[in-house]
C-alpha cells in the first residue's frame, strides 16, 4: 500500500521547490582568466578588485589541494584570513614572503602555519632573495592554486602584493592563466627557491604558446644579457612606414640601467613613438634616478608622473609594443613583469615576467596605460609645455636625496 503524503507538507514542498537546487546545478565557481587591473583614484570595489580576486580563489581551495604563494610585502589582513580558514579545511598553504618587513600578518601567518615543511603549510623566507648572496629580494608576486572551483593549476601574475599599498596607494595588474606548462613552471620557480641557496646564473624561459614565462636572476655583466634590452632591440622603428609605438610603465628605475632609457631615445630618433609611466617624487619617494629623467628628457621621450595625483605611484611593470617586432608588422605584445629596472631586479633578485601576444590582452593593457596616463602629469616629451608649474614636477628628483633609496633597495612605498 502506497504512503499518502500530507496536503501541508505537500504544499510545503511546492512552495519551496523553487529554492531547491540539486548538486548538479550548482554553480561551481571558475577563476576568470585574463588581464584584471585594480584602481587606487575609483571606488572601494575598483581598488580592492586584485585582493578580492585572490580572496576568492582561496575560498574556493577544496581539502588537500595547495595554494603557494610569493610575495614581497604582506599586511592585508582579509588575504590572511581567507588563507588561515583554508588551512583549517584541510588545504596546505605555502608561502615564500620576503624577510624585508615583518608585519602583524606575516607573524600571524608563521605562528599559525610553522617553518617547517613536513606537514605541507609553511611560511618561510630567504636571507636575501632565494638565489643570492648579497642584498636582493623575493619580489615576484605569485599566486598558485593546484584546484580551486572547477579549476586545476591556476596562476595569477601579478605586480600586486596582498598589501594595503598594492589597493589605495599604486595601480596594479594580475593576469591569471589555467594552464599546465605555466603552473608547474611557477611550481618549478617555487621550489627552487626553498633551499634558500645562492644560483644567479638561473634565467630561464617556458612557453605554452601564445604565452612565454621568464624567470630570473639572470646572470652577465652587459647590456646584452639584459632581457629588456633585447626586447626594446627586437622593435623596428622606420621614420617612413607605419610607425611603430612602445609603451613602457615602471616604479623604481636606476641609473644601473640607464642604457634602457638611452635605448628608447635611440628608438625614438629612429621612427618609433614612446611613452613612460613612472612615479617620481622626492626624499622616499625618489625612485627615478636623475640620470634617468635626465635622458629622457634629452630623447624627448613622453613621460608623465603618477606621483603629483596624492602621491599614488604606478606599481606595473609593462612594457607594450604596438607595431613591428623581430620583423613582423602588426604586432600587439604585452610584456607584464615583477622587475624594477634596476641592475638587483635583473642580477639578484627573484623576479618572473610574461610575454602576453594576443589582442584582448594588448586592448585591456593599453586601456588601463590610458586610464594612468589620464591621472598622471605630462613632464617630458615633444609636445610637453614647459612651463614653471611642469617643469617643478621632477625637479626633485634632480636632487638626489641623502635619503634616496640605493639600487639594491627594497621598495620604498611598500
Amino acid at each position: 500500500m502506497k504512503k499518502l503524503v500530507h496536503p501541508l507538507v505537500a504544499l510545503m514542498i511546492l512552495a519551496l521547490g523553487a529554492f531547491i537546487v540539486s548538486p548538479a546545478q550548482a554553480k561551481v565557481y571558475m577563476p576568470a582568466t585574463g588581464a584584471t587591473f585594480n584602481d587606487p583614484n575609483g571606488t572601494r570595489d575598483q581598488q580592492t578588485v586584485l585582493m578580492r580576486q585572490i580572496i576568492e580563489a582561496v575560498n574556493n581551495v577544496p581539502s588537500g589541494s595547495i595554494i603557494r604563494v610569493v610575495a614581497y610585502s604582506f599586511d592585508y589582513q582579509p588575504v590572511a584570513d581567507a588563507l588561515l580558514a583554508a588551512k583549517k579545511r584541510g588545504a596546505q598553504v605555502r608561502l615564500l614572503i620576503d624577510s624585508h618587513a615583518s608585519t602583524a600578518q606575516i607573524k600571524q601567518l608563521r605562528k599559525a602555519l610553522g617553518t617547517g615543511t613536513s606537514d605541507g603549510s609553511y611560511l618561510r623566507t630567504c636571507k636575501y632573495s632565494c638565489m643570492a648572496n648579497k642584498p636582493s629580494f623575493i619580489h615576484s608576486k605569485l599566486y598558485l592554486f593546484s584546484r580551486t572551483g572547477g579549476a586545476t593549476r591556476v596562476s595569477m601574475n601579478s605586480s600586486a602584493n596582498p598589501a594595503w599599498t598594492g589597493v589605495n596607494k599604486s595601480w596594479n595588474n594580475t593576469y591569471t592563466t589555467v594552464d599546465k606548462t605555466l603552473y608547474d613552471a611557477n611550481v618549478d620557480n617555487f621550489n627552487d627557491m626553498l633551499p634558500d641557496k645562492t644560483n644567479t646564473d638561473y634565467y630561464h624561459t617556458v612557453e605554452s604558446p601564445p604565452l612565454k614565462e621568464y624567470f630570473f636572476p639572470r646572470a652577465g655583466s652587459t647590456k646584452n644579457s639584459d632581457t629588456i634590452y633585447n626586447i626594446l632591440s627586437d622593435v623596428g622603428c622606420s621614420k617612413t612606414g607605419p610607425k611603430t609605438t612602445v609603451r613602457l610603465t615602471t616604479y623604481f628605475w636606476t641609473s644601473a640601467r640607464l642604457y634602457l632609457a638611452e635605448k628608447l631615445s635611440a628608438m625614438r630618433k629612429a621612427g618609433c613613438n614612446v611613452e613612460v609611466i613612472y612615479p617620481d617624487g622626492s626624499g622616499s619617494q625618489d625612485t627615478i634616478y636623475p640620470e634617468v629623467t635626465a635622458e629622457l628628457r634629452s630623447g624627448a621621450i613622453d613621460t608623465w608622473n603618477t606621483r603629483p595625483n596624492a602621491g599614488l605611484y604606478v606599481h606595473n611593470k609593462v612594457i607594450l609594443i604596438e607595431g613591428t617586432y623581430q620583423g613582423v608588422g602588426g604586432q600587439q605584445l604585452v610584456y607584464a613583469t615583477s622587475q624594477n629596472l634596476t641592475l638587483t631586479s635583473l642580477r639578484e633578485s627573484n623576479e618572473v615576467m610574461l610575454r602576453i601576444p594576443n589582442l584582448p590582452a594588448y586592448g585591456a593593457y593599453l586601456g588601463n596605460f590610458q586610464q594612468i596616463k589620464s591621472q598622471s602629469v605630462k613632464i617630458i616629451g615633444s609636445a610637453a609645455k614647459t612651463t614653471e608649474k611642469t617643469a617643478g614636477v621632477d625637479s626633485a628628483s634632480e636632487k638626489r636625496s641623502k635619503k634616496a633609496p640605493k639600487d639594491n633597495s627594497p621598495d620604498p612605498d611598500e
